[in-house]
């Protein structure tokens, strides 16, 4: 016997729902598009540099907003085709968006509805918009719908606030916390995936991709980087990406095989003793590129060129110990010590790799008398380096708690505070109070 369906519910008319009806009180729609209008009468000359960034910050807010609802109606337009429909094409064609496109709106809306309900109420309170909502959507697409909202509950005190790649390595993390084996497993499809891309660009130009394992990405991409710096050196007529350019050219194209010389790239991975004795399988992490699977992790350490550091850590926060000297150039273990700690350049939206960052006094050596020490040492790209010495700008570094605070020329603050290698052990210390950090909750 076939189950009997109820008959589908009409369709509500438009007049019917009060903030899309037409005029009245309740036409949200109208009274958003007059403050629409509204705002091109802003005095913005009138601001101070200070008072501009609020503006844009609170536009931001708006904006983010108005794409939370406008993801929303997506979502119910799927829902209410109601039967099997071309709704990509629909949409496509009336926003004049690639079906492509479309598709992705709708998956990511239907996403944020059912699956991501925290996500989504980051963006109704003007935190993130649909790019950093992306961001978390992308990593929980192949997840089941139980562990995609597992996900969502760990990144809902981790997204205000965050650069999109912050929010992307964070959800990733998370993700592997959740569904360990599934990453595992994804991680060894995508390697099985690795190919050459070659896209035509315009003005004569044209982009050559390699999709490769991520050690072999950073380790090709950190021998580039070495010979193009010592290229520069030498030759100031061009620049270090002119540099690194011709040297890719001329590694792929065999026309220079001198270059095969230049020292050997470091890769820098960060993984639990425990894990690399096949005692666990905890997920480690590349600097730069976030966290891999526990078996890849092994395949890289147990290489034939790798060589094994140390690193010491603290069991009560998961955060390195630190150690102190006397001179001012940096030696190379507290270098080291430095660039393992940070992993990543310390500016909250710099995600270069600490290894290929310039090792920084926060208190002037010369001026401040800047101890050579791991509490006045950062790792700073040479961008982000020379920009400390503006007009305006302050950077501190908090000798307990590491945090590092940037302070900008309108007196606004951003801190960023190294990852933990390791959750917090109660277990090793069990009187010790455990923080209560929302990295690992």
């Amino acid at each position: 016997m076939s189950e009997q369906l109820d008959p589908p519910e009409p369709p509500v008319p438009e007049e019917a729902v009060p903030w899309l009806a037409p005029g009245g009180d309740g036409d949200v729609l109208s009274c958003l598009e007059s403050a629409v209008v509204a705002l091109r009468g802003l005095r913005v000359a009138r601001c101070s540099r200070a008072g501009l960034l609020r503006m844009v910050q609170r536009l931001q807010a708006v904006v983010n907003q108005v794409q939370a609802a406008q993801l929303g109606a997506v979502a119910e337009f799927d829902r209410a085709a109601g039967q099997p429909s071309n709704v990509a094409l629909e949409l496509s064609l009336g926003l004049a968006i690639s079906k492509r496109t479309a598709q992705y709106q709708i998956g990511l809306a239907h996403a944020l509805v059912t699956r991501l309900p925290n996500t989504l109420e980051a963006m109704w309170r003007g935190e993130i918009d649909t790019y950093k909502a992306s961001r978390v959507y992308e990593p929980t697409a192949m997840l089941s719908d139980e562990h995609a909202r597992a996900v969502d509950a760990i990144m809902a005190a981790r997204l205000a606030g965050k650069d999109p790649s912050s929010v992307r390595r964070s959800t990733n993390r998370a993700v592997a916390r959740v569904d360990p084996d599934g990453h595992a497993e994804r991680c060894a499809r995508r390697r099985a995936q690795r190919r050459v891309e070659l896209i035509p660009l315009d003005d004569g130009m044209a982009n050559l991709s390699s999709h490769l394992p991520v050690e072999d990405a950073v380790a090709g991409y950190a021998r580039i980087d070495i010979e193009a710096k010592r290229r520069r050196r030498r030759d100031k007529s061009r620049t270090l990406d002119q540099h690194r350019a011709d040297v890719h050219t001329e590694l792929l194209l065999a026309e220079s095989p001198g270059v095969k010389s230049a020292p050997r790239a470091e890769v820098f991975l960060y993984m639990d003793m425990s894990t690399w004795l096949g005692l666990n399988n905890h997920p480690a992490e590349m600097a730069g590129m976030g966290v891999i699977p526990a078996w890849l992790a092994r395949h890289i350490a147990n290489g034939p060129n790798t060589t094994l550091r140390r690193i010491i850590t603290d069991p009560a926060t998961g955060q390195i110990v630190s150690v102190g000297r006397k001179a001012y150039r940096p030696p190379v273990d507290l270098a080291r010590l430095i660039h393992a700690r940070d992993r990543e350049c310390r500016v909250p939206t710099c995600h270069r790799p600490a290894q290929h960052c310039e090792t920084d006094h926060v208190d002037d050596w010369y001026a401040l008398s800047g101890e050579t020490a791991d509490d006045n040492l950062s790792s700073l790209c040479a961008r982000e380096h020379h920009t400390k010495d503006l007009p305006g700008w302050s950077y501190q570094l908090d000798k307990d708690t590491g945090t590092f605070t940037i302070t900008t020329p309108t007196n606004d603050r951003y801190t960023s505070d190294p990852e933990p290698l390791h959750p917090p052990r109660p277990d090793i210390f069990p009187d010790d109070p455990v923080p209560d950090d929302p990295r690992f909750q």
